[in-house]
C-alpha cells in the first residue's frame, strides 16, 4: 500500500471553527447602568459579558481541546469574537497566539479597502490583530481578507480605539438591529450610543507606524 503524509494545514487561532455557535437575539434586553442610561443587556449577564469600558459584547461558544488550542473545522470567512478580542487585546499574533511583538514595535496587516483609504501620516484603525514575523506570510496565505490585496504597518505605538458591532433599536417588535450598508459598523470608545451597540471585534488605532515591505520584515523562500 502506498503510503503518504502530509502537515496538518495551519489554522489561524483566530478563525472560527465548526461547532462554534453566536448567541441569541432573544438573550438580549435592556438595562441601566450605574449613570441612570438605558443599555444593551443579556438577561441573565455574567461580567464576562462585557468589557472594560462597559460595551457588551457579542457571545461565542468555543471548540477547544484540553490543552486550550481551537479545534474543528475551520470556518475560514469568520473569525471568532471571543479569540479575535483576546489576540488584539493581549497583543498576541492572529495565527499562533505567541507574542507578536518585534524589536521596532507590532507588525499589523491591513486589507485593500482599509489600505486604500489610508493616507500618510494619519492614524490607522484595524480589526486585525498583529502578526508575529514567523506567522506574517502564512497570514496573508491563509486569510481571505487580505487576498485582494494587503498593506502592512509596523507600529510603535498603538492603542484599543473602539469595537466593531451591530448597533440595536428598540422598535414596536422588540430590540432589533439597524441595517447598516456594511455587516458591521465601527463605534469609538467613548461615543454616547456605545451602550446600544453589540460588539464583534476589538479596534486598535496605530500611530507612530511606517508602512513596510514585507520582503524587508521576511525575505522570501
Amino acid at each position: 500500500m502506498k503510503r503518504t503524509s502530509a502537515a496538518p494545514r495551519l489554522v489561524p487561532y483566530i478563525t472560527s471553527r465548526e461547532g462554534e455557535y453566536g448567541g441569541l437575539e432573544s438573550e438580549l434586553t435592556l438595562s441601566m447602568n450605574a449613570f441612570g442610561s438605558v443599555r444593551l443587556a443579556y438577561q441573565d449577564e455574567a461580567p464576562a459579558d462585557r468589557g472594560p469600558r462597559g460595551e457588551l459584547w457579542a457571545r461565542c461558544s468555543q471548540s477547544l481541546n484540553a490543552t486550550g488550542k481551537p479545534v474543528g473545522k475551520p470556518q475560514w470567512r469568520l473569525v471568532n469574537p471571543a479569540r479575535q478580542r483576546e489576540t488584539m487585546d493581549q497583543l498576541r499574533c492572529q495565527v499562533g497566539f505567541c507574542p507578536a511583538e518585534t524589536d521596532r514595535g507590532y507588525i499589523f496587516l491591513a486589507g485593500a479597502a482599509e489600505a486604500a483609504s489610508h493616507r500618510d501620516g494619519e492614524p490607522v484603525r484595524t480589526a486585525q490583530p498583529p502578526v508575529c514575523l514567523k506567522h506574517l506570510r502564512p497570514a496573508i496565505e491563509l486569510c481571505p481578507y487580505l487576498w485582494k490585496g494587503h498593506v502592512a504597518f509596523h507600529a510603535r505605538a498603538t492603542s484599543v480605539w473602539g469595537v466593531i458591532g451591530s448597533r440595536y433599536r428598540l422598535a414596536a417588535t422588540g430590540l432589533e438591529p439597524l441595517p447598516v450598508k456594511d455587516d458591521d459598523e465601527r463605534v469609538a470608545y467613548g461615543h454616547p450610543q456605545l451602550g446600544w451597540f453589540l460588539a464583534s471585534q476589538l479596534v486598535r488605532e496605530l500611530r507612530d507606524y511606517e508602512v513596510v515591505n514585507l520582503d524587508d520584515l521576511v525575505p522570501a523562500a
